[in-house]
């Protein structure tokens, strides 16, 4: 019995290795910005070292690698893609809910992602 359970995590490591996640949060005076960027097919050092490093004219930001995003996003755009690439992520977004409209066209139209509204999926 040992071996089957042996074999299904070996099978699930591929995915348990790619289980991180970047969060990013601007630390200027600039407009506030927090998100998340959770890995999904994005090979790690490429995720860390690329993915994970936003190059913003004149901004400062924190990255702190996690696990996974935090709860609490506003809007998350699943399986978003990067143009000329076939990885993909998904992006959890914290700083301002009235961005959701440009967010959600930005998620579907550009990344080729599907964006959610975590909080309208919870019963009221």
């Amino acid at each position: 019995m040992r071996l089957p359970l042996c074999i299904l995590l070996l099978c699930l490591l591929p995915r348990l290795l790619l289980a991180e996640a970047c969060l990013i949060e601007s630390t200027d005076d600039g407009v506030a910005i927090r998100m998340c960027q959770q890995n999904l097919s994005i090979p790690p050092q490429l995720f860390r070292d690329s993915f994970c490093q936003p190059q913003i004219h004149q901004r400062e930001f924190r990255v702190d690698m996690l696990e996974s995003c935090p709860d609490g996003a506003y809007g998350i755009c699943q399986q978003a893609s990067s143009e000329g690439v076939a990885y993909h992520q998904s992006i959890h977004y914290y700083s301002d809910p009235d961005d959701a409209p440009y967010l959600k066209v930005w998620c579907e139209q550009h990344s080729q992602g599907s964006w959610l509204e975590p909080e309208a999926q919870q019963p009221q």
